[in-house]
């Protein structure tokens, strides 16, 4: 159950601190007519950012784990 809810709360705070904090500039390939219009427009997402994301959430998730298992060690000593 602890597994559950550290990696639910990791994927939840990681997602929003990593919305926040790093700063995504995507590129936007467009595809234009002879007419100056564009037929297709693509956007790119950067390896950077999905990789720095993760990782957020894996420290996040581990962290709360961790500090989750000292808060239960400290309970029971009590």
């Amino acid at each position: 159950m602890k597994r559950w809810i550290s990696l639910l709360g990791g994927l939840i705070i990681g997602i929003i601190l990593s919305y926040f904090t790093l700063d995504y500039k995507g590129w936007t390939l467009e595809y234009i007519d002879e007419n100056g219009k564009t037929i297709k427009a693509i956007n790119e997402l950067d390896f950077d950012l999905i990789t720095n994301s993760v990782l957020i959430v894996i420290g996040i998730s581990i962290l709360i784990y961790g500090i989750w298992t000292l808060i239960e060690k400290k309970t029971k000593d009590l």
